[in-house]
């Protein structure tokens, strides 16, 4: 078989296995299985307990790795948004996807097939080629909670490429935002609303009008904020004494996340006064990153792209990946596109075409000279 067969089989055979965010442990057995029969060295680590999973992370090691020299990582994630258990894939000459009764899995089948069949076949060979190992994360559509955990002190890793995104091979997300949650609780005073409402003061209507004031969606060309749920109120019949509001901020970088932040929690705390209280938290879920034009990784990326016939089409991005993790651990890392086309949805789909070329781009990869 060729390399567009053997990828079309082993997309086909992993797509359909569970694998839901915290529970893809049948996923990562049969990773292993195959990996293991291969002459790949597979090491699970302990990140499950951390975030309640039924699985780590894996690492992969081709024979002849060097655990004490600088090393490349590539990456995917084994977890999928929505069940594929029942997945009935759709194959043409072109394309694969699945027949509209659930999600092909694409995200991220494809990263996951892509680099099963880089170290199998990488495996078989004796040639010399760039130190390189592979990690399948847990959790990602969830939190990226894999890659956060992840310790990978133990390893010289002088650069991640992450094969996760959407778009197509050739573009990759060279710098991408940040998010930070906030929570704001607005306390009132909870009275009886028939008999006397004059006592109380409504923690629904402190919210209201103090969200009414907040500027919404984009806030400027790299930073939007928006607010997505609202909970709170006990009963008909009682002034609501509490009310939570969650959010999100995102950009570019940690100090306009900040600034935005701040200002938000000026104008709510503005709005309520005296009249109320308010409790304004916010936590990081994952921090921004920019990558320099210059950086030795890009540098061997464009490279590597045009050796297999890319156009490098650097981009910057509004959602998040563990590439963001992986540089916040002072790693630098680039999410790097893999055609899983309409992800999260039922019209999910990838073009084999892009599949054999997201594998092409790995091998290029390791085989470079940097």
């Amino acid at each position: 078989m060729t390399h567009h067969d053997e990828l079309v089989s082993l997309f086909l055979r992993l797509a359909p296995i569970e694998g839901l965010s915290l529970a893809e442990r049948r996923v990562a057995d049969e990773v292993k299985s195959m990996l293991n029969q291969a002459g790949v060295l597979v090491r699970e680590d302990d990140s499950a307990g951390m975030f309640g999973g039924t699985t780590g992370n894996l690492l992969c090691f081709p024979p002849g790795f060097r655990p004490d020299q600088p090393a490349m990582m590539l990456t995917a994630h084994l977890d999928t948004v929505k069940s594929t258990s029942r997945l009935t894939p759709v194959v043409d000459s072109t394309s694969i996807r699945s027949d509209g009764t659930t999600i092909l899995g694409a995200d991220n089948r494809v990263g996951l097939s892509v680099l099963i069949h880089l170290l199998c076949e990488t495996a078989k060979e004796k040639a010399p080629r760039n130190n390189f190992f592979v990690v399948f994360t847990v959790g990602e559509e969830t939190g990226l909670f894999g890659a956060g955990s992840i310790d990978l002190s133990p390893y010289s890793v002088k650069g991640a490429y992450v094969f996760d995104c959407s778009k197509r091979p050739g573009v990759y997300i060279k710098d991408s935002v940040g998010l930070y949650a906030f929570q704001a609780e607005f306390i009132g005073k909870a009275a009886h609303s028939g008999v006397a409402p004059e006592k109380g003061v409504s923690a629904i209507q402190l919210a209201c009008a103090a969200i009414g004031r907040l500027a919404l969606g984009r806030i400027d060309a790299d930073t939007t904020a928006n607010v997505g749920t609202i909970h709170g109120g006990e009963a008909m019949n009682s002034i609501p004494e509490r009310v939570l509001i969650e959010g999100e901020v995102r950009s570019f970088t940690q100090m306009r996340i900040r600034e935005q932040l701040d200002g938000m929690e000026r104008i709510l705390r503005e709005s309520v006064g005296s009249t109320g209280k308010i409790i304004f938290k916010s936590q990081p879920d994952f921090e921004p990153y920019v990558l320099a034009a210059d950086a030795p990784m890009i540098v061997v990326l464009e490279h590597a792209m045009r050796t297999v016939g890319l156009q490098p089409q650097p981009i910057r991005y509004t959602g998040g990946s563990d590439a963001n993790k992986y540089n916040a651990k002072g790693i630098p890392a680039v999410n790097l596109g893999v055609g899983a086309q309409n992800p999260h949805s039922y019209e999910e789909f990838v073009l084999i075409e892009d599949l054999v070329k997201s594998y092409e781009l790995a091998r290029a990869l390791v085989d470079s000279r940097d």
